[in-house]
């Protein structure tokens, strides 16, 4: 069955007139802040509490689907090998970088050596368009391959002779032969060693162009336990702008960055682990953020878009705390704790290595330990979460015990308030427990009304026309679900589930979690329909029942934006005793399971199957194409992987299929019956294709349209 990963890779299309965005997917979307705290380069991480940190491991969902990690040497053995939280800022002048790098063999390999071979060693890889590539573009608009085999090239502005690259990287559109440019491509990187340790300190720092680039600043710091480094380094856009190199380069002028609010730029990176082996040469390993290889070539491949915030102009929406929640009419997930139905949503990272972590209770010893990445979806109809767990003790302890114990064991906690803030910093609900009332409906046994109230003991909060404080705008809740085998007898999901007023068994609810192959963690999967959190749904709590208290049903749309956090809990099972629950939180104050004022991640709700010129309203398409459509294949040239999109009105049995330039079928990727919609499929070159022009082929009964995608290796 074809998995329909609505919208996730949509390039432009153009049907009978009609012009459909690239979807404003949000899996890529980085927020970089821009005026905000303060930096200072000192390798002191505390100055980055507003910044985006992504979490980057072998763990991260998508690795196992787009970049194979059994490739020894490619990819860290495991999170305590190599992992890294990386974050990105701005200011009007400079582009700030930082790491917190978990490297429990040799952090900071250390041994002299040029900057030419920075790759070597430990180090940071950064791949910059910096140039507005617009709110609906998906990524890089730099396709073509720079170099004189597919006629695309530089155009030296003095001699006007073509100048042959082996990169991808354009300049300005006066200065190459493409039309696709829109602004400079930049590959800087830096190396991570112990600087200002020495007599004669390394300053390595590298350019595409620039064998060294011209006043940065670097510091790094070794942790105390020498287990990892963290890592800052400045980058003064100047530095990247006017006439940078020599050779081939001497008569270009790159032009200067300025940032501004709302601008989306390209973006990727790479962090380089090096470890020693036989005869002292370093092997490097490496974790990217984005999802493609060879990123130090083709900025064709730049995977990631970073969205530039003006915190000076946008106070209420702190990259650190904003969450883009993947939103569709109808989301196309199947609980099966298979994950790779979630590559169109952005998953956070959880680890005790995040800068600026608050512990809650109980250290784990490493991320190997304990550590894992969360996502959150949404339709009209339901709420989803996804969770993928490192957990070399004990994954999911199938101990059965009394189901509203589930918080005893691993399970997952989210913390909802489902009702707009978008207009305001954080969650209004600050009263603390015992500070507000709620009214009591209904007297025991009967159907007269109560004037009573009923002190809180948590700060929940349901509507305004049930509490006594001003500041409610709606529901809070908290949610959990115990990491257990569910499909398994006796386990059944609502069994094992549970919420502050419904104790266990909220209905609807549907769950799947199975461990990994190499039992080192586990995945799980999570559907809540809003209805079952809406109604007279006290049933079990004594506290609440029979209050006849209606809460009411949340009704999610684009843009508005809710107060959340969440957490992952890590139970370990030794010789039959079960060790203390140990935390790993979004947001970082200590009492989010009793109080809703501490919520303070914000989950932007963004409709990701939006076409352009077309009202959203009512959520009806009204423009939906009337025959079959094919789209363009995106990436491309792509390799090893690509994504195929196609446009059903109605339903059709349907074949798409790749040949060669001969017209030998190459694959066979779907055959049957398809529902109507829009439906992605992934093609997986063989590893014994060569590069060169390829064709898609998509039959119905009632047409034929042939699109050409091309391989590079």
């Amino acid at each position: 069955m074809v998995k329909k990963l609505q919208s996730a890779f949509l390039l432009a299309l153009f049907i009978s007139g009609i012009t459909f965005a690239q979807s404003p997917a949000v899996d890529n979307l980085y927020r970089i802040a821009l005026n905000g705290t303060a930096i200072t380069v000192d390798g002191d991480l505390s100055d980055w509490d507003d910044a985006q940190w992504e979490f980057l491991s072998i763990d991260r969902p998508a690795y196992g689907i787009l970049n194979s990690i059994s490739n020894s040497g490619i990819y860290p053995a495991s999170p305590s090998d190599a992992s890294a939280w990386l974050a990105i800022k701005m200011d009007d002048n400079n582009i700030y970088f930082a790491l917190n790098v978990r490297d429990e063999n040799a952090p900071l390999f250390a041994g002299a050596d040029d900057a030419a071979k920075l790759n070597l060693y430990d180090n940071l890889n950064v791949f910059l368009g910096l140039y507005d590539i617009g709110a609906n573009a998906y990524s890089s608009p730099h396709l073509e391959l720079m170099n004189g085999s597919s006629g695309a090239n530089l155009v030296d502005p003095t001699n006007q002779q073509a100048v042959n690259v082996n990169s991808t990287y354009r300049i300005s559109a006066a200065s190459d032969n493409s039309n696709s440019t829109l602004g400079p491509d930049h590959h800087i990187g830096v190396r991570a060693v112990a600087y200002g340790a020495s007599d004669n300190p390394i300053t390595y720092n590298w350019g595409y162009v620039n064998d060294e680039i011209s006043s940065t600043e670097v510091a790094t710091s070794l942790w105390s336990d020498s287990k990892g480094y963290s890592l800052e380094w400045k980058v003064p856009f100047s530095s990247l702008a006017g006439n940078l190199g020599s050779g081939d380069f001497a008569n270009f002028e790159w032009p200067l960055f300025t940032p501004t609010d709302g601008a989306i730029i390209s973006l990727d990176a790479e962090v380089g682990d090096a470890d020693a082996v036989s005869g002292g040469t370093p092997d490097t390993e490496v974790l990217t953020l984005g999802t493609s290889n060879k990123l130090d070539k083709y900025s064709s491949r730049f995977g990631f878009r970073g969205k530039i915030v003006d915190m000076t102009q946008n106070p209420n929406n702190t990259p650190r705390r904003t969450y883009s929640v993947d939103f569709k009419i109808n989301q196309d997930v199947e609980i099966d704790a298979d994950l790779s139905d979630w590559l169109d949503a952005p998953f956070m990272g959880l680890s005790q290595d995040v800068p600026n972590w608050v512990l809650i209770q109980g250290t784990p010893e490493s991320p190997d330990d304990f550590s894992g990445y969360l996502a959150i979806k949404m339709d009209t109809a339901n709420a989803y979460f996804a969770v993928r767990v490192r957990d070399e003790g004990t994954p999911m302890i199938e101990t059965r015990d009394t189901p509203n114990l589930a918080f005893n064991y691993d399970h997952l906690s989210a913390y909802l308030g489902l009702y707009d803030i978008a207009d305001i910093p954080s969650n209004p609900h600050v009263e603390g427990a015992g500070q507000f009332e709620m009214y009591n409906f209904r007297n025991v046994g009967t159907d007269s009304a109560f004037t009573d109230t009923i002190e809180a003991t948590r700060t929940y909060r349901i509507k305004n026309d049930i509490d006594n404080t001003t500041s409610t705008r709606g529901p809070d809740y908290q949610l959990t679900v115990r990491s257990l085998p569910y499909g398994d007898e006796p386990v059944d999901p609502e069994d094992y589930n549970g919420a502050y007023v419904d104790t266990v068994i909220f209905k609807g609810n549907v769950a799947a979690a199975v461990r990994t192959e190499d039992e080192t963690g586990y995945v799980m999967e999570w559907k809540v329909p809003l209805s079952s959190l809406a109604g007279e749904i006290n049933n079990r709590s004594t506290r609440f029942q029979y209050f006849g208290i209606p809460w009411p049903q949340f009704v999610p749309d684009h843009g508005k934006v809710f107060s959340f956090d969440a957490d992952l809990t890590d139970r370990d099972e030794t010789d039959g005793a079960r060790t203390a629950n140990r935390f790993l939180r979004l947001g970082d104050k200590p009492s989010l399971w009793r109080d809703s004022k501490s919520f303070s991640m914000r989950g932007e709700i963004t409709l990701t199957n939006e076409k352009v010129g077309v009202s959203t309203e009512g959520y009806e398409f009204s423009d939906f194409p009337t025959t079959p459509t094919l789209g363009q294949n995106y990436p491309n040239p792509f390799n090893p992987s690509t994504n195929i999109q196609f446009t059903l009105p109605q339903p059709a049995n349907v074949t798409l299929k790749v040949y060669d330039v001969l017209g030998k079928e190459v694959a066979t990727l779907v055959n049957g019956n398809v529902s109507a919609g829009v439906h992605t499929v992934r093609f997986e070159a063989r590893s014994n294709m060569s590069s060169g022009v390829y064709f898609y082929r998509l039959e119905t009964p009632d047409m034929r349209v042939t699109r050409k995608l091309m391989l590079i290796k």
